[in-house]
């Protein structure tokens, strides 16, 4: 079986242990590139999660404008305005003219 080692080259005890030397060198560059890969994702979804709760956030305060803008804009509160602060006043009936064409 050692003449069979010594017929091939690459199957020489140096070039066996520098080929386990490489692998071994990839496979821990392959682990480590996977703990780095997965640091980074759940350093990203750790993120997201903020600004999803950041959005949520601004969903809500945008609903409360909104709601602050109708009140603001309704009718009542318009009329109660220009009576409170501009002193109008609906007209009384014979204070009415009638335009005809």
């Amino acid at each position: 079986m050692s003449a069979a080692l010594n017929r091939t080259p690459w199957l020489r005890p140096r070039a066996v242990r520098l080929l386990l030397g490489v692998l071994w060198v990839a496979v821990l560059g392959s682990a480590m590139g996977v703990v780095l890969v997965s640091h980074l994702c759940r350093q990203l979804y750790s993120e997201l999660a903020v600004l999803e709760q950041q959005a949520n956030e601004h969903q809500v305060e945008w609903g409360q404008y909104l709601l602050e803008q109708s009140s603001w804009a309704s009718l009542s509160r318009i009329e109660q305005v220009a009576r409170e602060n501009l002193g109008l006043r609906a007209p009384e009936e014979h204070e009415l003219r009638v335009v005809r064409p």
